[in-house]
């Protein structure tokens, strides 16, 4: 469970998707909100806290807040790109129920699924994952998803269960 001032973190990350996109949450593509929100919260807050300790003293700060703006946007566009891949993503892990489903990398679709659900949930501790070589850089990526927590984290910005979603 997350603490108080962790939930108020992620408030405060919401109100800042909402401002920079006035129509989120998209309540007729709930799954690309969804995504959305896990991205700005996680990846893009990461990457923007990494940027700025990175800047340099001299550096002007509306210089980093203006990369810190694009990197906002193009992590935005691979998020809503990466949705079909996460959608087949979910719909076999929810067929699945509390078990893993396995992504074999040789198959180039099943290796775009398993990176996409690695990428966005796995990196924000909605999902893990195991992973099994095959040989030859070949992998066997082994996930489950944390459908409690994810659900949990739709109803937090207003949408329905990710099963209704898929449905």
């Amino acid at each position: 469970m997350q603490s108080l001032e962790g939930q108020d973190l992620v408030e405060r990350r919401l109100e800042e998707l909402r401002e920079h996109d006035r129509n989120f949450p998209d309540r007729r593509h709930p799954l690309t909100s969804l995504i959305e929100a896990i991205v700005w919260c996680e990846k893009v807050h990461a990457e923007a806290l990494t940027l700025e300790a990175s800047a340099k003293a001299r550096r002007p700060m509306a210089d980093v807040m203006r990369d810190e703006d694009r990197l906002g946007t193009g992590e935005l566009e691979r998020a809503r790109a990466a949705v079909p891949d996460l959608e087949s993503g979910l719909r076999l892990a929810r067929a699945a129920g509390s078990r893993e489903v396995a992504f074999d990398s040789r198959d180039p679709k099943q290796d775009a699924v398993a990176g996409a659900l690695i990428s966005t949930l796995v990196s924000s501790r909605l999902a893990s994952v195991r992973t099994e070589e095959l040989g030859d850089e070949a992998y066997c990526y082994y996930v489950t998803v944390d459908w409690p927590a994810l659900d949990a984290f739709a109803a937090r910005i207003g949408l329905q269960p990710v099963a209704d979603m898929l449905s």
